[in-house]
């Protein structure tokens, strides 16, 4: 019966372990501290890249899932790029957002000007308010000039969730199943020891 005692109580310890680990693992995505499916790299431009956005949730909630390449509603967005290709982090790059098939073309939404990144990572935040196609444009020069030297397509709106990740599940929902999990499991125990006893 002790056995299976300190089994049940070190199962009810890890999963509470786990269950306070969440906030901190979506703070860390917040901080943009390498969570990154392979969906997000993005290797078709002059240099490669890792990019994320994340949804501003409601109230003062840290954002738990990122968005490769989907993002499901319009509202106000965290965008952050890693330059994966130490050589990049040297060049000065310009930023674009712009919207796509706005009338005759595309419709600028901000811009940043050219600067080095040394730290590899670029983050911000956007409000975008319609849905649509987007693209997200890195730019440094070319002989004398800007041009697109790596591009991001963001879809916005349809819906759905966890974007480029291709799974209904996040930490949140694995936590929370590991929890009821371990809750079962020791409840279970629990009756089976009373049952011998008596």
């Amino acid at each position: 019966m002790n056995r299976v005692f300190e089994w049940a109580i070190r199962l009810a310890w890890a999963t509470s372990v786990a269950v306070i680990a969440v906030p901190v693992q979506a703070q860390l995505m917040l901080a943009h501290e390498g969570h990154h499916s392979g969906d997000c790299a993005i290797k078709s431009g002059s240099f490669p890249v890792a990019f994320s956005a994340y949804e501003k949730p409601k109230g003062d909630l840290p954002p738990t899932h990122a968005y490769c390449d989907h993002v499901p509603e319009t509202g106000e967005l965290y965008f952050t790029v890693d330059l994966t290709d130490p050589e990049s982090r040297e060049v000065p790059i310009a930023m674009r957002l712009v919207m796509e098939g706005h009338g005759a073309g595309e419709h600028e939404i901000m811009s940043v000007p050219a600067k080095q990144y040394p730290s590899g990572s670029i983050t911000f935040t956007v409000n975008l308010d319609e849905l649509g196609q987007y693209a997200l444009l890195l730019e440094t020069e070319k002989d004398g000039k800007m041009t697109t030297a790596v591009r991001i397509p963001i879809h916005v709106g349809g819906g759905g969730g966890h974007g480029g990740h291709g799974s209904g599940f996040g930490m949140t929902e694995i936590a929370l199943l590991v929890g009821a999990c371990g809750i079962a499991a020791f409840i279970w125990l629990r009756r089976r020891t009373n049952v011998k006893v008596s």
